[in-house]
């Protein structure tokens, strides 16, 4: 039986999950600190975070998470 590759985006959705949780900031929190309005800052964090939700950001939203949790991009992918 073949052994199953790791798929690349859950690998990376899994790193930024776990930064988020090590930030100590909420998903509101993070989502504010990129810009969003706290009306849509839980939803847009969540859909990124979310392994389940079939979702392609942009490389600014991947820049804009970053600094919000204060880590460079590059240490998360």
């Amino acid at each position: 039986m073949a052994k199953k590759t790791a798929d690349p985006v859950q690998s990376i959705r899994e790193r930024l999950r776990q930064a988020a949780g090590a930030s100590g900031l909420t998903q509101e929190e993070i989502g504010v600190k990129m810009g969003l309005t706290e009306k849509d800052a839980r939803k847009a964090v969540s859909r990124l975070l979310n392994p389940g939700i079939t979702y392609d950001p942009r490389l600014s939203t991947l820049l804009k998470f970053a600094d919000a949790i204060e880590k460079k991009l590059s240490d998360l992918i």
